[in-house]
């Protein structure tokens, strides 16, 4: 194990991070300055170094360090992180494998870090302006999509729901479509289960009249937005990708919280991810919200509210915030309910609120669509926090080596990353099975 401190991390110009080589700190801010301003893979940025060196008639530098260059980057920027936030000490493994078994052990924290400072920001660091976190714009973005296992029936228990579908969020196999915990499901029989189309019947197509019947007595059936995201269970067990991010940005443009979704754009993924965004940031969440689909959202927490949707202090906060659909989708509500109860034109609470700026975001992230969808399921969370992290950082004016001091003030959320609460139930069930068989033999 390595330790650092803050003094020992910014002392000496170089820092020794594991293996036989030692980095030049400036290079690791030069790089992260770089990936900040524009999209710039670490192919790109040792090839430059190679240029340099030819030029100046220096020692070339190896092509294998671009893979030296990325662990380098992510350990010592999420050591610089875990400084950030207030931790006194940051012991890391040396070894590149043993590393990302511990960043992933870690991640709830730190992601759990992340929101509490940054949807605390208007206090802890100093405020925007006059509207600064007045709302939280929500919206999913499908270009950063990588490969995954296709195991999409995993399911997790949360404080708000009993069972939550998520999907596996593990890399497949080497010449695999799964990976090493659900290698005993046949493929063949998933492909074709996902591939049959069951057909209603008599009885499915009047019990589906009666419900809309009750949701139009709810005034919501008359809303007749066809803007639902989730897609059909068909597809999602053919598809071999996630269904890239979702994230949650203030009017004046932070990232307070995000998610990978490995089952597409959900409702009950979205509520999952919000209470937890509250609960993380010790319930200091926006009372005005905006998601483009923000009609059948509101209908959802309404209608499943005290029911499948638990009565929690989380859920209760989200069932009175305001909801409006933004200005840019809003043309395209045609419901009644919805233009009557949606319109961000009617919204006191949006006046002069930058309502795009989820939108706004994602033109950014989408440059770093290629960098994301290359890398491994460990690392791609970790990789989108760092990414944002310092995205806010440059926003707010603030320099990385800055301490913050809230690692004793946030609030413990187990469930803040459905993936990892999800990965962890299957890695004990796997190594549950995998001792029976063992016994059995």
């Amino acid at each position: 194990m390595i330790t650092f401190t803050t003094e020992s991390l910014q002392k000496y110009d170089t820092v020794y991070l594991g293996g036989q080589h030692a980095f030049e700190r400036a290079l690791i801010e030069n790089y992260t300055c770089q990936l900040i301003s524009r999209a710039s893979s670490w192919q790109k940025f040792v090839d430059g170094l190679n240029l340099g060196a030819f030029n100046s008639n220096l020692t070339d530098t190896k092509v294998e360090w671009r893979k030296r260059l990325a662990m380098a980057f992510i350990k010592y920027k999420l050591v610089e992180f875990d400084l950030c936030i207030g931790s006194s000490s940051v012991s890391i493994p040396s070894s590149a494998r043993e590393f990302d078994i511990w960043m992933w052990d870690q991640y709830p924290r730190l992601l759990s870090s992340f929101m509490y400072l940054w949807s605390n920001h208007k206090t802890l660091i100093k405020s925007c302006g006059s509207n600064c976190s007045q709302c939280i714009v929500i919206d999913g973005h499908q270009k950063c999509r990588r490969r995954v296992c296709r195991a999409k029936n995993v399911q997790v228990s949360t404080e708000e729901f009993e069972s939550l579908t998520v999907g596996c969020c593990r890399t497949p196999s080497l010449g695999s479509r799964f990976c090493e915990l659900h290698q005993v499901l046949d493929e063949k029989n998933v492909t074709a289960e996902s591939l049959t189309k069951q057909k209603p019947n008599k009885k499915q197509k009047m019990m589906k009249k009666i419900i809309m019947g009750r949701y139009r007595q709810h005034g919501f059936g008359a809303t007749n937005c066809r803007t639902i995201k989730q897609r059909s269970e068909s597809y999602i067990k053919r598809c071999s990708r996630s269904f890239g991010i979702l994230a949650g940005v203030t009017n004046c443009k932070i990232v307070i919280t995000f998610s990978e979704i490995f089952r597409s754009e959900t409702l009950r993924e979205i509520i999952s991810l919000l209470c937890s965004t509250i609960r993380a940031s010790n319930y200091n969440f926006p009372k005005c919200g905006v998601y483009d689909d923000g009609c059948h959202l509101v209908e959802f927490i309404r209608n499943h509210y005290g029911q499948d949707l638990k009565r929690t202090s989380a859920s209760t906060s989200l069932y009175e915030t305001k909801f409006s659909v933004d200005r840019t989708h809003f043309k395209g509500h045609v419901g009644r309910w919805c233009r009557a109860n949606m319109n961000p034109y009617k919204n006191e609470m949006l006046n002069g609120i930058n309502t795009q700026a989820a939108e706004q975001l994602f033109s950014w992230v989408k440059n770093y669509a290629n960098i994301l969808s290359s890398l491994g399921w460990r690392r791609m969370p970790i990789y989108l926090l760092l990414l944002f992290h310092y995205k806010n950082l440059e926003r707010m004016s603030i320099r990385p080596t800055h301490v913050f001091n809230i690692a004793s003030s946030v609030p413990f959320t187990p469930t803040v990353s459905l993936a990892h609460a999800a990965d962890t139930e299957q890695v004990s069930k796997y190594k549950v099975s995998s001792f029976e068989i063992r016994n059995f033999t």
